[in-house]
Protein backbone atom coordinates (compact mmCIF):
# COMPACT_ATOMS: atom_id res chain seq x y z
CA UNK A 1 0.00 0.00 0.00
CA UNK A 2 2.63 2.45 1.05
CA UNK A 3 4.03 2.01 -2.70
CA UNK A 4 1.41 2.77 -4.64
CA UNK A 5 0.65 6.03 -2.17
CA UNK A 6 4.04 7.03 -2.89
CA UNK A 7 3.16 6.16 -6.92
CA UNK A 8 0.01 8.58 -6.24
CA UNK A 9 1.61 11.01 -4.64
CA UNK A 10 4.74 11.38 -7.27
CA UNK A 11 2.09 11.13 -10.14
CA UNK A 12 0.18 14.22 -8.90
CA UNK A 13 4.00 15.95 -8.70
CA UNK A 14 5.00 15.06 -12.17
CA UNK A 15 1.02 16.32 -13.34
CA UNK A 16 1.48 19.80 -11.43
CA UNK A 17 5.21 20.46 -12.65
CA UNK A 18 3.90 20.12 -15.92
CA UNK A 19 6.53 17.55 -17.03
CA UNK A 20 3.61 15.50 -18.97
CA UNK A 21 2.09 16.95 -21.81
CA UNK A 22 -1.51 18.44 -21.03
CA UNK A 23 -4.98 19.55 -22.41
CA UNK A 24 -6.56 22.30 -20.80
CA UNK A 25 -9.88 22.19 -20.11
CA UNK A 26 -11.39 25.36 -19.29
CA UNK A 27 -15.45 26.54 -18.43
CA UNK A 28 -15.08 29.13 -21.19
CA UNK A 29 -13.68 26.92 -24.00
CA UNK A 30 -16.52 24.05 -22.86
CA UNK A 31 -19.41 26.32 -22.60
CA UNK A 32 -18.58 29.28 -25.42
CA UNK A 33 -16.48 27.03 -28.01
CA UNK A 34 -16.53 23.48 -27.92
CA UNK A 35 -20.34 23.00 -27.06
CA UNK A 36 -21.19 24.94 -30.79
CA UNK A 37 -19.56 21.91 -32.36
CA UNK A 38 -21.54 19.31 -30.68
CA UNK A 39 -23.74 17.01 -31.98
CA UNK A 40 -26.12 18.06 -30.46
CA UNK A 41 -26.21 21.88 -31.69
CA UNK A 42 -25.41 20.65 -35.34
CA UNK A 43 -28.98 18.90 -35.06
CA UNK A 44 -30.29 22.08 -33.71
CA UNK A 45 -28.84 23.74 -36.74
CA UNK A 46 -30.13 21.38 -39.19
CA UNK A 47 -33.93 21.47 -37.84
CA UNK A 48 -33.62 25.71 -37.43
CA UNK A 49 -32.55 25.68 -41.27
CA UNK A 50 -35.82 23.14 -42.15
CA UNK A 51 -37.94 26.06 -40.34
CA UNK A 52 -36.07 28.96 -42.64
CA UNK A 53 -36.25 27.66 -45.78
CA UNK A 54 -40.17 26.18 -44.59
CA UNK A 55 -40.62 30.18 -44.25
CA UNK A 56 -39.20 30.68 -47.78
CA UNK A 57 -41.24 29.13 -49.47
CA UNK A 58 -44.38 30.09 -47.38
CA UNK A 59 -42.87 33.71 -48.91
CA UNK A 60 -42.34 32.08 -52.57
CA UNK A 61 -46.00 31.36 -52.32
CA UNK A 62 -47.09 34.54 -53.13
CA UNK A 63 -44.76 34.67 -56.51
CA UNK A 64 -46.18 33.72 -59.48
CA UNK A 65 -45.62 30.35 -60.01
CA UNK A 66 -45.12 28.24 -64.04
CA UNK A 67 -46.18 24.72 -64.50
CA UNK A 68 -45.90 22.97 -67.38
CA UNK A 69 -47.92 19.34 -68.33
CA UNK A 70 -47.88 17.20 -70.83
CA UNK A 71 -49.65 14.01 -71.36
CA UNK A 72 -48.31 12.73 -75.17
CA UNK A 73 -50.42 9.33 -74.65
CA UNK A 74 -53.64 8.50 -73.44
CA UNK A 75 -54.17 4.99 -76.24
CA UNK A 76 -57.80 3.23 -76.43
CA UNK A 77 -58.49 0.20 -78.21
CA UNK A 78 -61.64 -1.07 -77.09
CA UNK A 79 -65.59 -1.28 -77.73
CA UNK A 80 -67.29 1.14 -75.89
CA UNK A 81 -71.33 1.29 -75.23
CA UNK A 82 -72.39 4.94 -76.73
CA UNK A 83 -76.60 6.09 -76.82
CA UNK A 84 -77.92 7.87 -80.09
CA UNK A 85 -78.71 11.22 -79.36
CA UNK A 86 -81.81 11.08 -81.84
CA UNK A 87 -83.54 7.43 -80.75
CA UNK A 88 -82.09 6.74 -77.33
CA UNK A 89 -80.74 3.48 -78.60
CA UNK A 90 -77.76 1.69 -77.30
CA UNK A 91 -74.87 0.41 -79.71
CA UNK A 92 -70.78 -0.65 -79.29
CA UNK A 93 -68.71 1.15 -81.25
CA UNK A 94 -64.88 0.53 -81.82
CA UNK A 95 -62.70 3.20 -80.31
CA UNK A 96 -59.53 3.30 -81.63
CA UNK A 97 -57.95 6.23 -81.03
CA UNK A 98 -55.04 8.63 -79.02
CA UNK A 99 -54.97 11.49 -76.78
CA UNK A 100 -52.35 14.12 -76.34
CA UNK A 101 -52.39 17.62 -74.22
CA UNK A 102 -49.91 19.99 -73.47
CA UNK A 103 -50.68 22.98 -71.73
CA UNK A 104 -48.96 25.81 -69.48
CA UNK A 105 -50.36 27.60 -66.96
CA UNK A 106 -49.23 30.58 -64.59
CA UNK A 107 -50.34 31.05 -61.13
CA UNK A 108 -50.74 34.06 -58.39
CA UNK A 109 -52.36 34.08 -55.18
CA UNK A 110 -53.76 37.75 -54.34
CA UNK A 111 -53.02 37.56 -50.63
CA UNK A 112 -54.91 40.73 -50.64
CA UNK A 113 -57.95 39.34 -51.32
CA UNK A 114 -57.11 36.22 -50.19
CA UNK A 115 -57.81 35.00 -54.14
CA UNK A 116 -56.16 33.34 -56.72
CA UNK A 117 -55.69 34.16 -60.34
CA UNK A 118 -54.50 32.20 -63.14
CA UNK A 119 -53.18 32.56 -67.06
CA UNK A 120 -53.64 28.92 -69.14
CA UNK A 121 -52.96 27.92 -72.25
CA UNK A 122 -53.50 24.23 -73.21
CA UNK A 123 -53.53 22.59 -76.77
CA UNK A 124 -55.59 19.16 -76.93
CA UNK A 125 -54.90 16.42 -80.13
CA UNK A 126 -57.45 13.72 -80.69
CA UNK A 127 -55.92 11.10 -83.49
CA UNK A 128 -58.77 8.44 -84.52
CA UNK A 129 -57.15 5.67 -86.07
CA UNK A 130 -59.93 4.02 -87.76
CA UNK A 131 -60.58 7.36 -89.61
CA UNK A 132 -57.01 8.25 -89.91
CA UNK A 133 -58.36 12.02 -88.49
CA UNK A 134 -56.79 14.65 -86.00
CA UNK A 135 -58.76 16.55 -84.15
CA UNK A 136 -57.19 20.05 -82.53
CA UNK A 137 -58.92 21.63 -79.73
CA UNK A 138 -56.70 24.64 -78.17
CA UNK A 139 -57.27 27.27 -75.60
CA UNK A 140 -54.89 30.09 -76.58
CA UNK A 141 -55.04 31.99 -73.81
CA UNK A 142 -57.89 31.72 -70.37
CA UNK A 143 -57.71 33.60 -67.78
CA UNK A 144 -59.43 33.10 -63.92
CA UNK A 145 -59.85 33.93 -60.73
CA UNK A 146 -61.75 32.98 -57.88
CA UNK A 147 -62.14 33.76 -54.04
CA UNK A 148 -64.45 33.72 -51.25
CA UNK A 149 -66.65 37.15 -50.76
CA UNK A 150 -66.17 36.99 -47.24
CA UNK A 151 -62.60 36.96 -45.11
CA UNK A 152 -60.26 36.86 -47.38
CA UNK A 153 -58.33 40.57 -46.58
CA UNK A 154 -58.62 39.56 -42.62
CA UNK A 155 -57.35 35.80 -43.61
CA UNK A 156 -54.68 37.07 -45.18
CA UNK A 157 -53.56 39.66 -42.71
CA UNK A 158 -53.60 37.30 -39.67
CA UNK A 159 -51.98 34.59 -41.32
CA UNK A 160 -49.27 36.68 -42.68
CA UNK A 161 -48.69 38.33 -39.00
CA UNK A 162 -48.57 34.84 -37.57
CA UNK A 163 -45.96 33.23 -39.77
CA UNK A 164 -43.64 36.23 -38.95
CA UNK A 165 -44.41 35.65 -35.13
CA UNK A 166 -43.36 32.36 -36.25
CA UNK A 167 -40.35 32.72 -38.08
CA UNK A 168 -39.09 34.84 -35.82
CA UNK A 169 -40.09 33.06 -32.37
CA UNK A 170 -37.97 30.32 -34.11
CA UNK A 171 -34.68 31.94 -34.46
CA UNK A 172 -35.44 32.85 -30.55
CA UNK A 173 -36.41 28.90 -29.91
CA UNK A 174 -33.03 27.93 -31.75
CA UNK A 175 -30.95 30.58 -29.86
CA UNK A 176 -33.03 29.29 -26.22
CA UNK A 177 -32.01 25.96 -27.45
CA UNK A 178 -28.11 26.43 -28.20
CA UNK A 179 -28.45 28.41 -24.59
CA UNK A 180 -29.80 24.71 -23.12
CA UNK A 181 -26.57 22.71 -24.86
CA UNK A 182 -24.55 25.01 -23.44
CA UNK A 183 -26.12 24.60 -19.79
CA UNK A 184 -25.45 20.51 -19.97
CA UNK A 185 -22.15 21.03 -21.19
CA UNK A 186 -21.44 23.17 -18.14
CA UNK A 187 -22.91 20.40 -15.99
CA UNK A 188 -20.46 18.33 -17.10
CA UNK A 189 -17.38 20.67 -17.00
CA UNK A 190 -18.83 21.19 -13.33
CA UNK A 191 -18.91 17.29 -12.51
CA UNK A 192 -15.63 16.73 -14.14
CA UNK A 193 -14.40 19.44 -12.11
CA UNK A 194 -15.66 18.29 -8.54
CA UNK A 195 -14.13 14.78 -9.34
CA UNK A 196 -10.88 16.25 -10.12
CA UNK A 197 -10.44 18.72 -7.26
CA UNK A 198 -11.45 15.66 -4.85
CA UNK A 199 -8.95 13.22 -6.16
CA UNK A 200 -6.18 15.80 -5.61
CA UNK A 201 -7.34 16.75 -2.42
CA UNK A 202 -7.47 13.03 -1.35
CA UNK A 203 -4.07 12.52 -2.92
CA UNK A 204 -2.81 15.99 -0.94
CA UNK A 205 -4.53 13.99 2.19
CA UNK A 206 -2.65 10.73 1.66
CA UNK A 207 0.41 12.49 1.37
CA UNK A 208 -0.53 14.13 4.67
CA UNK A 209 -1.94 10.30 6.43
CA UNK A 210 1.80 8.93 5.15
CA UNK A 211 3.56 11.87 7.45
CA UNK A 212 0.74 11.00 10.44
CA UNK A 213 1.02 7.50 10.34
CA UNK A 214 5.25 8.08 10.17
CA UNK A 215 4.37 10.68 13.45
CA UNK A 216 1.78 7.86 14.96
CA UNK A 217 4.28 4.73 14.97
CA UNK A 218 6.76 6.67 16.62
CA UNK A 219 4.30 7.81 19.11
CA UNK A 220 3.05 4.39 19.74
CA UNK A 221 6.83 2.78 20.33
CA UNK A 222 6.98 5.59 22.76
CA UNK A 223 4.06 4.52 24.62
CA UNK A 224 2.40 7.97 23.88
CA UNK A 225 0.05 6.27 21.34
CA UNK A 226 -2.18 3.08 22.45
CA UNK A 227 -2.85 0.43 19.49
CA UNK A 228 -6.34 1.55 19.16
CA UNK A 229 -5.04 5.52 18.00
CA UNK A 230 -2.89 4.02 15.70
CA UNK A 231 -5.44 2.05 13.82
CA UNK A 232 -7.37 4.60 13.89
CA UNK A 233 -4.68 7.05 12.18
CA UNK A 234 -4.70 4.30 9.57
CA UNK A 235 -8.00 4.11 9.18
CA UNK A 236 -8.14 7.73 8.27
CA UNK A 237 -5.23 7.37 5.63
CA UNK A 238 -7.38 4.06 4.15
CA UNK A 239 -10.34 6.28 3.86
CA UNK A 240 -8.69 8.81 1.92
CA UNK A 241 -7.28 5.84 -0.46
CA UNK A 242 -10.71 4.96 -0.77
CA UNK A 243 -11.77 8.86 -1.40
CA UNK A 244 -9.10 8.97 -3.98
CA UNK A 245 -10.00 5.66 -5.70
CA UNK A 246 -13.48 6.90 -6.12
CA UNK A 247 -12.98 10.09 -6.87
CA UNK A 248 -10.49 8.74 -10.01
CA UNK A 249 -13.05 6.98 -11.56
CA UNK A 250 -15.93 9.03 -11.45
CA UNK A 251 -13.44 12.05 -13.19
CA UNK A 252 -12.69 8.75 -15.92
CA UNK A 253 -16.12 8.42 -16.52
CA UNK A 254 -17.02 12.06 -16.55
CA UNK A 255 -14.53 12.84 -18.56
CA UNK A 256 -15.56 10.25 -20.75
CA UNK A 257 -19.27 11.41 -20.66
CA UNK A 258 -18.19 14.86 -21.65
CA UNK A 259 -16.27 14.40 -24.68
CA UNK A 260 -18.83 12.19 -25.90
CA UNK A 261 -21.03 15.08 -25.32
CA UNK A 262 -19.51 17.68 -27.16
CA UNK A 263 -18.64 15.20 -30.04
CA UNK A 264 -14.75 14.61 -29.30
CA UNK A 265 -13.20 11.62 -30.39
CA UNK A 266 -10.00 11.09 -28.85
CA UNK A 267 -9.59 11.66 -25.27
CA UNK A 268 -6.27 13.23 -24.45
CA UNK A 269 -3.60 11.36 -22.16
CA UNK A 270 -3.40 13.77 -19.44
CA UNK A 271 -5.98 16.70 -18.95
CA UNK A 272 -6.18 19.72 -16.83
CA UNK A 273 -9.44 20.85 -15.43
CA UNK A 274 -9.16 24.42 -14.91
CA UNK A 275 -10.69 26.19 -11.71
CA UNK A 276 -13.59 28.39 -13.25
CA UNK A 277 -12.56 31.82 -12.50
CA UNK A 278 -15.34 33.94 -10.86
CA UNK A 279 -16.35 36.79 -13.12
CA UNK A 280 -19.82 36.44 -12.54
CA UNK A 281 -21.93 39.43 -11.65
CA UNK A 282 -22.48 40.16 -8.08
CA UNK A 283 -26.18 40.75 -8.23
CA UNK A 284 -28.62 41.17 -11.28
CA UNK A 285 -31.70 43.03 -11.23
CA UNK A 286 -35.08 41.25 -11.75
CA UNK A 287 -36.49 44.19 -14.19
CA UNK A 288 -32.80 43.46 -16.38
CA UNK A 289 -33.62 40.16 -16.84
CA UNK A 290 -37.55 40.85 -17.56
CA UNK A 291 -36.78 43.58 -19.81
CA UNK A 292 -34.73 41.14 -22.17
CA UNK A 293 -37.02 38.28 -21.79
CA UNK A 294 -39.91 40.23 -22.81
CA UNK A 295 -37.66 41.08 -25.85
CA UNK A 296 -35.81 37.91 -26.21
CA UNK A 297 -37.16 34.97 -25.15
CA UNK A 298 -39.30 32.66 -27.39
CA UNK A 299 -42.16 32.48 -24.27
CA UNK A 300 -43.68 35.72 -25.36
CA UNK A 301 -43.77 35.40 -28.82
CA UNK A 302 -45.34 32.35 -28.61
CA UNK A 303 -47.61 33.58 -26.24
CA UNK A 304 -48.49 36.27 -28.79
CA UNK A 305 -48.68 33.35 -31.68
CA UNK A 306 -51.29 31.50 -30.16
CA UNK A 307 -53.25 34.73 -28.97
CA UNK A 308 -53.45 35.13 -32.87
CA UNK A 309 -54.21 31.65 -33.59
CA UNK A 310 -57.03 31.67 -31.07
CA UNK A 311 -58.34 34.84 -32.92
CA UNK A 312 -58.42 33.31 -35.89
CA UNK A 313 -59.76 30.38 -35.40
CA UNK A 314 -62.69 32.70 -33.17
CA UNK A 315 -63.32 34.67 -37.20
CA UNK A 316 -63.48 31.17 -38.79
CA UNK A 317 -66.49 29.94 -37.00
CA UNK A 318 -68.00 33.22 -37.21
CA UNK A 319 -67.58 33.08 -40.88
CA UNK A 320 -68.95 29.63 -41.21
CA UNK A 321 -72.05 30.84 -39.30
CA UNK A 322 -72.62 33.86 -41.74
CA UNK A 323 -73.58 34.29 -45.21
CA UNK A 324 -70.90 34.25 -47.52
CA UNK A 325 -70.14 33.34 -51.20
CA UNK A 326 -67.64 32.12 -53.57
CA UNK A 327 -66.80 33.58 -56.78
CA UNK A 328 -65.30 32.02 -59.85
CA UNK A 329 -64.88 34.40 -62.79
CA UNK A 330 -63.44 33.30 -66.37
CA UNK A 331 -62.77 34.61 -69.79
CA UNK A 332 -60.68 33.20 -72.46
CA UNK A 333 -60.16 32.04 -76.23
CA UNK A 334 -60.92 28.17 -77.51
CA UNK A 335 -61.12 27.01 -81.04
CA UNK A 336 -61.98 23.60 -82.84
CA UNK A 337 -60.24 22.22 -85.78
CA UNK A 338 -59.19 19.53 -88.07
CA UNK A 339 -55.57 21.36 -88.86
CA UNK A 340 -53.06 22.34 -86.39
CA UNK A 341 -52.97 25.79 -88.78
CA UNK A 342 -56.45 26.38 -88.42
CA UNK A 343 -56.88 25.37 -84.31
CA UNK A 344 -55.19 29.19 -83.41
CA UNK A 345 -57.22 30.76 -86.17
CA UNK A 346 -60.33 33.38 -85.14
CA UNK A 347 -60.64 32.12 -81.48
CA UNK A 348 -64.19 32.04 -80.00
CA UNK A 349 -64.60 33.65 -77.04
CA UNK A 350 -64.77 31.87 -73.76
CA UNK A 351 -66.55 33.35 -70.34
CA UNK A 352 -67.68 32.14 -67.37
CA UNK A 353 -69.14 33.16 -63.98
CA UNK A 354 -70.26 30.85 -61.16
CA UNK A 355 -71.24 32.52 -57.79
CA UNK A 356 -72.15 29.86 -55.15
CA UNK A 357 -74.46 31.56 -51.71
CA UNK A 358 -73.80 29.74 -48.11
CA UNK A 359 -76.60 31.56 -46.54
CA UNK A 360 -77.33 29.20 -43.17
CA UNK A 361 -80.94 30.11 -42.45
CA UNK A 362 -82.08 27.18 -39.60
CA UNK A 363 -80.29 24.30 -38.21
CA UNK A 364 -82.37 23.75 -34.62
CA UNK A 365 -79.98 26.36 -33.06
CA UNK A 366 -76.28 23.94 -33.98
CA UNK A 367 -74.55 26.78 -35.71
CA UNK A 368 -75.62 29.17 -32.73
CA UNK A 369 -74.10 26.38 -30.72
CA UNK A 370 -70.64 25.66 -32.41
CA UNK A 371 -70.45 29.55 -32.50
CA UNK A 372 -70.64 29.86 -28.37
CA UNK A 373 -68.55 26.99 -27.78
CA UNK A 374 -65.79 28.58 -30.37
CA UNK A 375 -66.22 31.68 -28.19
CA UNK A 376 -65.74 29.71 -24.66
CA UNK A 377 -62.86 27.80 -26.17
CA UNK A 378 -61.12 31.15 -27.28
CA UNK A 379 -61.76 32.86 -23.55
CA UNK A 380 -60.20 29.54 -22.03
CA UNK A 381 -57.36 30.31 -24.49
CA UNK A 382 -57.09 33.80 -22.89
CA UNK A 383 -57.27 32.40 -19.97
CA UNK A 384 -54.40 29.81 -19.87
CA UNK A 385 -52.47 32.09 -21.22
CA UNK A 386 -52.63 34.72 -18.92
CA UNK A 387 -52.27 31.88 -15.98
CA UNK A 388 -48.87 31.47 -17.80
CA UNK A 389 -47.81 34.67 -17.86
CA UNK A 390 -48.29 35.29 -14.63
CA UNK A 391 -46.45 31.82 -13.44
CA UNK A 392 -43.83 32.84 -16.35
CA UNK A 393 -43.36 35.89 -14.19
CA UNK A 394 -43.25 34.54 -10.75
CA UNK A 395 -40.78 32.13 -11.82
CA UNK A 396 -38.25 34.13 -13.06
CA UNK A 397 -38.29 36.72 -9.96
CA UNK A 398 -38.04 32.94 -8.21
CA UNK A 399 -34.64 32.40 -10.08
CA UNK A 400 -33.35 36.15 -10.42
CA UNK A 401 -33.41 35.38 -6.64
CA UNK A 402 -31.99 32.43 -6.23
CA UNK A 403 -28.79 33.35 -7.94
CA UNK A 404 -28.47 36.44 -6.06
CA UNK A 405 -28.93 34.32 -3.09
CA UNK A 406 -26.66 32.14 -4.46
CA UNK A 407 -23.67 34.39 -4.99
CA UNK A 408 -23.96 35.18 -1.39
CA UNK A 409 -23.68 31.52 -0.14
CA UNK A 410 -20.69 30.88 -3.05
CA UNK A 411 -18.66 33.71 -1.01
CA UNK A 412 -18.93 32.17 2.44
CA UNK A 413 -18.66 28.24 1.06
CA UNK A 414 -15.41 29.02 -0.68
CA UNK A 415 -14.28 30.92 2.66
CA UNK A 416 -15.44 28.01 4.85
CA UNK A 417 -12.93 25.67 2.46
CA UNK A 418 -10.31 27.88 2.81
CA UNK A 419 -10.36 27.69 6.59
CA UNK A 420 -11.31 23.91 6.83
CA UNK A 421 -7.90 23.63 4.52
CA UNK A 422 -5.98 25.62 7.16
CA UNK A 423 -6.93 24.22 10.29
CA UNK A 424 -6.43 20.38 8.61
CA UNK A 425 -3.09 21.39 7.91
CA UNK A 426 -2.26 23.39 10.65
CA UNK A 427 -3.67 20.49 13.22
CA UNK A 428 -1.28 18.07 11.22
CA UNK A 429 1.61 20.02 11.69
CA UNK A 430 0.72 19.96 15.45
CA UNK A 431 -0.33 16.12 16.02
CA UNK A 432 3.48 15.38 14.68
CA UNK A 433 4.52 17.23 17.58
CA UNK A 434 2.13 15.40 19.61
CA UNK A 435 -0.35 18.50 20.78
CA UNK A 436 -3.22 17.21 18.86
CA UNK A 437 -5.44 13.92 19.52
CA UNK A 438 -6.07 11.85 16.96
CA UNK A 439 -10.02 12.50 17.60
CA UNK A 440 -9.54 15.81 16.47
CA UNK A 441 -7.06 15.41 13.12
CA UNK A 442 -10.09 13.07 12.30
CA UNK A 443 -12.76 15.59 13.17
CA UNK A 444 -11.26 18.38 11.33
CA UNK A 445 -10.88 16.12 7.40
CA UNK A 446 -14.22 15.09 7.93
CA UNK A 447 -15.14 19.23 8.24
CA UNK A 448 -12.80 19.66 5.16
CA UNK A 449 -14.50 16.76 2.91
CA UNK A 450 -17.79 18.94 4.29
CA UNK A 451 -16.73 21.98 3.35
CA UNK A 452 -15.35 20.93 -0.38
CA UNK A 453 -18.88 19.78 -0.88
CA UNK A 454 -20.55 23.14 -0.12
CA UNK A 455 -18.05 25.10 -1.49
CA UNK A 456 -18.54 22.58 -5.09
CA UNK A 457 -22.46 22.59 -4.86
CA UNK A 458 -22.18 26.53 -4.31
CA UNK A 459 -20.49 26.71 -7.55
CA UNK A 460 -22.60 24.32 -9.66
CA UNK A 461 -25.66 26.40 -8.54
CA UNK A 462 -24.59 30.07 -8.63
CA UNK A 463 -23.34 28.77 -12.38
CA UNK A 464 -26.08 26.76 -13.40
CA UNK A 465 -28.61 29.90 -12.07
CA UNK A 466 -26.53 32.07 -14.05
CA UNK A 467 -26.51 30.86 -17.65
CA UNK A 468 -30.26 29.97 -16.93
CA UNK A 469 -30.71 33.53 -16.50
CA UNK A 470 -28.83 33.99 -19.69
CA UNK A 471 -30.78 31.35 -21.27
CA UNK A 472 -33.94 33.31 -20.08
CA UNK A 473 -32.93 36.91 -21.37
CA UNK A 474 -30.55 35.59 -24.08
CA UNK A 475 -28.66 38.41 -22.62
CA UNK A 476 -24.82 38.35 -21.82
CA UNK A 477 -25.09 40.04 -18.26
CA UNK A 478 -21.49 39.81 -17.96
CA UNK A 479 -20.01 41.67 -21.24
CA UNK A 480 -23.30 43.53 -21.71
CA UNK A 481 -24.70 42.64 -25.22
CA UNK A 482 -27.64 40.41 -26.40
CA UNK A 483 -27.02 36.90 -27.75
CA UNK A 484 -29.41 36.28 -30.74
CA UNK A 485 -26.43 37.49 -33.21
CA UNK A 486 -23.95 35.54 -31.48
CA UNK A 487 -25.71 32.30 -30.96
CA UNK A 488 -27.58 32.28 -34.80
CA UNK A 489 -23.99 33.15 -36.23
CA UNK A 490 -23.04 29.53 -34.28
Amino acid sequence: MMVKKIGLVLALSLNMTGLWAQTQITLEKVVNEWSFHSPSAEKLRLAYENISLAHKNYLKGFLPSIAFNMNPVSFNHSLRLMQNPTDGSYSYVNDYSNTSNVGLTVQQRIGVTGGVFSVSSNLSVLTEFSTRRNNFNTTPLALNYSQQLWGGYYTYKKLKKIEQIKIRNAARQYCSDMAEIQIKTLNGFLSLFLADITRKLALRNIAISDTLLIAGKALLDNGHFTEYEYKQLELQANNNLYVYETSQKDYQRLLRQLWALLGKHEIPDSVEVAMPDFTLPLTIESEVVARYARKNNPFALSQEAKRLEAEQTLFNAKLSNRFNANINVSYGLNQYAEHFSDAYRKPDYSQGVMIGFQIPIFQWGINRNKLQMAKNNYRNTMVELEEEEMGYANDLLDKVSSYNHGVKLYFLSKRSYQLAQEQYELLSAKFRLGKVSIYEITSVQKDLYEALKRYYSSIQTVWYQFYMLRKIALYDFINHYELVDTLLAN
